[in-house]
């Protein structure tokens, strides 16, 4: 099938639809705003303080529902199983625990970036520069990676380059963030949210319908039911353990990152914004679940029909399995297929719109503002819009760089954000539960975890060591063609290329594995174990570390988790705003 010629003039326009429409809110705000005279940085960042539990709850979700879920847990699932499903009791973990444990402590501050925390609760801002870069770091590193796999996807469906696709997405979404603000962030959101959902349920039913119904389903995908990996060598790509254990500081690093602290600062009392997360854990289940049994239903489809897309050299790039699923599916229905590319835009300008927007949250209240404390609100917020513009560009060019690189989209962004979400976890969750840690113990202990992520992580992608197993391969005996394999069988790049997965049989594969040294085994350890070990190795050195520093004489006793006053407490907001105002009078004093 030509993808040059799968994609009609309907599927055109309901491309071309939603990306107006998502410019359309942009401009709707930004002349809103300027009507109601609302042109200052609360506006700008925080929409007031003022939103309502839903859109703020659904942009929520579709922030971190990108084309890495929508393309990445499918075909992480094509290959290595539906174990994937373990991935959601660490998602309910982290998201109940920031909502009781981590919303509360910092809702009350009524912060605009999550950085100045740190400055409150240490005095000066070295350990809130240091953690702002690294934040900096992760938000860029996301924007590029959900803008690459959105690429792979238009370039299979509608036959457009890389370069077209990425100036295309970043351009947009760049405009209609800088002139709208958040508010355009979160009302786009919520259209996105219902087009991303539409497109993962088409997907799924009409697969479902193609093999012949559930019980057909589970027939041909039984070698993905792969449930029963509770063991503990830290080197199997996934078990139950790094799963739904270890990967707890992963998902709470979320509630830590300002996309998700700009919600919910947003919101206009501390009960909207706990509830934020605790709406949001179901919802997002729900959609994580949908996309990994789209991953079954599309192994079972290519297995009934006899060819493994994938291990047949059908397509050599993982990340394009959904998007070529999605022509074989729908290829002689007139705009369905534009339905799923609307759906992966949605994704993806939902990630970038709300990455953007904080990153120009950050540059202004934790570069701008604090050294130019006067400056007046329409400049600042002039320049938060330029500065918009500025990350957007740094993002078109991560992304070319990122198109380079093997893998799949989220075996790419969990392995190098890995480096920086685990200790910047540690950093937030050590200053808010232990009034002893000092801001260099804290410091210390991240640049540890960091490093010790960071040398796993290279050592794994340029070390001499095997590519993980996947699960036995689909039949490829009905595929159209199979010349295409003695091409392909004189390169094998580094990572999940077709040629390795048919020329490493399982004999050579278990020579390599027993022939290598002690350092390479360690760098086999499996990729969901990055941040557990950064989370904990910041968090051990860096208690200890502050033990052996001078005790901090004053600490700012709003910044440190109390649990009969944050979780059993009866206080109201209004009178936990006027013991913040009396803390700050008598800070002043002081």
């Amino acid at each position: 099938m030509d993808p040059n010629t799968a994609f009609s003039v309907k599927d055109y326009v309901i491309f071309v639809a939603t990306v107006l429409f998502s410019f359309l809110i942009g401009v709707f705000f930004a002349l809103w705003e300027r009507k109601k005279n609302h042109n200052n940085p609360e506006e700008y960042f925080l929409a007031g303080r003022k939103s309502k539990l839903l859109p703020v709850t659904l942009s929520f979700i579709v922030t971190f529902q990108s084309s890495i879920v929508m393309l990445g847990f499918p075909a992480e699932v094509y290959l290595y199983g539906a174990i994937y499903v373990y991935f959601m009791i660490s998602i309910i973990i982290s998201f109940t625990f920031t909502a009781f444990f981590i919303v509360p402590v910092f809702y009350p501050l009524k912060l605009t970036t999550v950085y100045e925390y740190l400055n409150l609760r240490y005095g000066d801002n070295v350990l809130r520069y240091v953690t702002m870069v690294m934040g900096i770091f992760y938000n860029v590193f996301y924007m590029s990676t959900v803008t690459y796999g959105t690429c792979v996807a238009l370039d299979v469906v509608m036959g457009l380059p890389y370069w077209a696709t990425i100036v295309i997405y970043t351009s947009v979404t760049t405009i209609y963030t800088s002139i709208g603000g958040i508010k355009a962030v979160i009302w786009t959101d919520v259209f996105q949210f219902v087009i991303m959902t539409t497109g993962i349920l088409a997907v799924t039913i009409k697969g479902i319908i193609e093999v012949g119904g559930i019980s057909q389903v589970h027939k041909y995908s039984v070698s993905r039911m792969n449930f029963n990996q509770f063991g503990l060598d830290p080197r199997i790509r996934y078990t139950f353990w790094n799963l739904g254990v270890t990967s707890v500081p992963m998902w709470l690093y979320t509630g830590y990152m300002q996309p998700a602290m700009q919600r919910v600062y947003s919101t206009p009392d501390v009960t909207t914004a706990r509830n934020m997360y605790l709406v949001s854990v179901p919802v997002y289940i729900l959609i994580c679940l949908g996309t990994i049994f789209e991953g079954v239903v599309i192994f079972a489809y290519y297995s009934s029909k006899g060819c493994d897309i994938y291990n047949s050299g059908m397509i050599d790039n993982i990340n394009q399995l959904v998007p070529y699923t999605v022509l074989e599916f729908f290829g002689e229905l007139p705009g369905l297929p534009g339905l799923f590319i609307a759906a992966l835009s949605s994704a993806a300008f939902s990630t970038l719109s709300s990455c953007l927007s904080s990153l120009s949250a950050i540059a202004y209240e934790d570069i701008l503002k604090v050294r130019n404390p006067n400056i007046s609100s329409q400049v600042a917020t002039y320049i938060s819009r330029l500065v918009t513009i500025l990350f957007g560009l740094i993002a078109l060019a991560v992304t070319f760089l990122i198109s380079n690189l093997p893998g799949s989209v989220i075996s790419l962004f969990s392995s190098f954000v890995a480096c920086m979400d685990g200790p910047t976890c540690a950093i937030f969750m050590l200053s808010a539960f232990s009034r002893r840690v000092t801001s260099k113990g804290v410091l210390f202990g991240a640049i540890c975890g960091m490093s010790i992520s960071l040398w796993l992580n290279l050592g794994k992608l340029f070390s001499d060591i095997p590519a993980d197993t996947p699960l036995p391969a689909g039949p490829t005996d009905t595929c159209p063609s199979t010349s295409n394999f003695s091409s392909l069988a004189s390169v094998i790049p580094n990572g999940y290329s077709t040629t390795t997965y048919l020329l490493l049989n399982e004999t050579s594969t278990k020579h390599a594995t027993n022939n290598l040294s002690g350092l390479q085994e360690f760098y086999r350890v499996s990729y969901m174990y990055y941040s557990f070990i950064g989370f904990t190795v910041s968090l051990v050195i860096g208690f200890l570390a502050s033990l052996c520093c001078e005790a901090p004489k004053r600490v700012d006793t709003r910044c440190l988790f109390e649990f009969h006053k944050h979780v059993l407490g009866k206080q109201s907001d209004k009178v936990n705003e006027r013991t913040i105002a009396n803390e700050n009078e008598v800070e002043a004093l002081v």
